[in-house]
């Protein structure tokens, strides 16, 4: 969402951009190395590798959190006009196709367009992945803030606080199903990945409840903003990761549950992250133009490392050459070099945009 974060240039959204930009690197890398380091050196007694892993399982929750984030913030600042006819509004609905839409196509090859003219479709073009995980995640925003619209009360921030429980409600009644199980039953698998199908990478639930958490932060941190302009702000979030972590403590030791056990775990560290880079933004200042540049291009980057790292599209990329043939060494030099090839692409995609407006 680049024209976002440019046209809304509050600093105190700075550690959100830096927040971004910290996930969509953490993706990058996490991907590389995901993909090249040969299968052997994935040792789980290995401190170093654990980390590499802890880190990369942070990365996703982080990225849909910030989405949900930065849109909702944006969103409960308009209140003019009506609903439907929001600039924002429309903006997120613009969002929202553009994900589906490349979401999709990246999933196609030009190698195969004669199997697509005909209707030979292989089945993981339909697979559910996170850009359409978040689309559809956009528009449940937007569609819940509809709701909250017409009926007032409560603030639209428990509104999506209630989201995050009926999200996760639902994801544990999907994980209760027999193995082999697709949800809703009988239907197309392009609507089945989205829930639980043959092919769902990144599902609504529970993934969702990421994107609905950030946004109930959003929400609270425009509508309580006036008391966020110092260091003391950051305590908020740190009060908000205590309780997550609080419940995760009991969930752990009187109501076993992997699957909530991991969603309370991974949102109390997004939420207590968040809080560290506010406080960096409120003690130390986030004088980082060029980093932040990439927190503003991750729908850009996403979609230029899909087709370079995994063929998409074009159906030839990096993987053909270099899945699982590294060792950690340089697993590690290929990683600083993609990343840095990156960080300049988001620069010059930035400029391309600068001039584009003038």
């Amino acid at each position: 969402m680049s024209e976002i974060a440019r046209t809304e240039a509050k600093s105190r959204l700075k550690f959100i951009d830096l927040a971004r930009a910290i996930a969509i690197l953490l993706m990058l890398e996490g991907h590389f190395v995901g993909l090249v380091l040969g299968e052997v050196y994935r040792d789980d007694s290995n401190v170093i590798y654990n980390t590499w892993n802890f880190i990369r399982g942070f990365t996703a929750p982080l990225f849909f959190t910030v989405a949900g984030m930065i849109f909702c913030y944006l969103l409960s600042g308009e209140t003019e006009g009506a609903f439907f006819k929001r600039r924002r509004i429309r903006k997120g609905f613009k969002r929202a196709l553009e994900l589906l839409f490349w979401g999709f196509v990246l999933q196609l090859s030009v190698k195969n367009i004669g199997g697509y003219i005909s209707g030979d479709f292989e089945s993981w073009v339909f697979a559910f992945h996170v850009l359409q995980c978040i689309g559809v995640g956009l528009i449940a925003l937007i569609g819940i803030a509809a709701v909250q619209e017409n009926i007032r009360k409560p603030s639209l921030a428990w509104w999506y606080g209630g989201a995050v429980v009926v999200c996760m409600g639902f994801y544990l009644w999907v994980k209760s199903l027999p193995e082999g199980s697709y949800v809703p039953e009988g239907w197309p698998q392009i609507v089945q990945n989205a829930v639980r199908g043959p092919h769902t990478v990144f599902a609504v639930a529970p993934w969702l409840g990421f994107t609905f958490l950030g946004g109930a932060i959003g929400v609270a941190v425009r509508k309580y903003g006036e008391h966020l302009d110092n260091a003391k702000s950051c305590l908020w979030f740190f009060a908000l990761a205590v309780a997550l972590k609080l419940v995760w403590v009991v969930v752990v030791t009187v109501a076993p549950s992997d699957e909530l056990a991991w969603f309370t775990g991974r949102a109390a560290e997004v939420v207590a992250f968040l809080g560290l880079l506010r406080w960096v933004e409120t003690r130390f200042g986030i004088g980082i133009p060029r980093l932040l540049c990439c927190g503003r291009m991750t729908f850009e980057i996403y979609i230029a490392h899909v087709i370079v790292l995994y063929g998409g599209l074009f159906g030839f990329g990096l993987k053909r050459w270099f899945d699982g043939n590294l060792n950690p060494w340089q697993a590690a030099a290929g990683a600083v070099v993609f990343l840095t090839i990156f960080f300049w692409f988001a620069q010059a995609v930035d400029a391309w945009y600068a001039r584009k407006v003038k």
